[in-house]
């Protein structure tokens, strides 16, 4: 089952405000994941939205003999996840 949480929803915003803060600058958001990662039975059954943040170099080939990660994309992906950490999401 495929799923899709709107940038604009409430979690998109919080997540856009983490790394404004984090870094900031507004972050550059392109819709272009995909694959076979088995969020949509997860989000059908707790009915939360859901996002992923890649921290991976475009070219790591995931999954084959040469999977890499750049030095710099393991410090940034450090830094992201610590800001989405410390960002506290707001109530309703």
């Amino acid at each position: 089952m495929a799923v899709r949480t709107d940038l604009a929803s409430p979690i998109g915003k919080w997540l856009r405000g983490a790394f404004v803060k984090t870094y900031g600058k507004e972050p550059v958001q392109i819709r272009m994941m995909g694959g076979t990662v088995p969020t949509g039975a997860m989000v059908g059954a707790l009915k939360i939205p859901f996002v992923i943040v890649p921290l991976v170099n475009a070219d790591n080939n995931q999954h084959s003999a040469n999977e890499n990660m750049r030095l710099g994309n393991y410090i940034d992906g450090v830094q992201s996840l610590t800001g989405i950490l410390t960002e506290p999401f707001p109530a309703k």
